[in-house]
């Protein structure tokens, strides 16, 4: 990490970041559970598959496309809030941040400061894998895969919340 403290500016643009991430958090988790529950009570993974794979019923693919956007929304949260919390509080990192930092290492950085712990950080580590394969690799993804992906950022979305969420607060100034 960079010796240099964050300018007074850069630091309450971080502050309002990551607030504005919690405040909105909750409603942009219920989104991906209302999204996912499109396909039964326990997101059946056959209903999605014929949805996925539809070429004819685009209300069930646009579901689909619910889902994902959903999924990739909370991931992009949880992503978001752990580096801007990893700038704003901290903890040693390695980079330094801007470019090459990357969700993971925040993840990574925050394990390390025990603000989550190792089965979370590798949970995270594989719901930011699935979300950027969603995001970039569209073309030769399967349902499942997308499946799966939503149903681990859906558990571990929220498991970092409350941890981070906790871990933060302190830390954070008056916005």
């Amino acid at each position: 990490m960079t010796d240099k403290p964050l300018r007074k500016a850069a630091r309450k643009r971080l502050e309002r970041r990551i607030v504005a991430r919690i405040d909105d958090f909750p409603r942009q988790h219920r989104a991906l559970e209302s999204a996912m529950a499109a396909f039964g009570d326990e997101f059946e993974l056959a209903q999605f598959r014929r949805a996925f794979e539809t070429s004819d019923d685009i209300n069930a693919y646009n579901d689909v496309q619910a889902v994902e956007r959903a999924a990739a929304r909370v991931q992009g949260y949880v992503g978001d809030m752990a580096m801007d919390g990893v700038r704003l509080a901290g903890p040693p990192s390695d980079p330094a941040g801007g470019e090459g930092f990357r969700a993971t290492h925040a993840f990574e950085t925050l394990r390390d400061a025990k603000v989550i712990d190792a089965g979370l950080c590798r949970r995270l580590a594989r719901a930011q894998k699935g979300r950027s394969q969603i995001e970039h690799e569209y073309p030769g993804l399967r349902a499942g895969r997308v499946h799966d992906t939503a149903i681990l950022i859906r558990e571990t979305s929220l498991e970092f919340f409350t941890r981070f969420r906790t871990w933060v607060e302190p830390h954070l100034g008056e916005c």
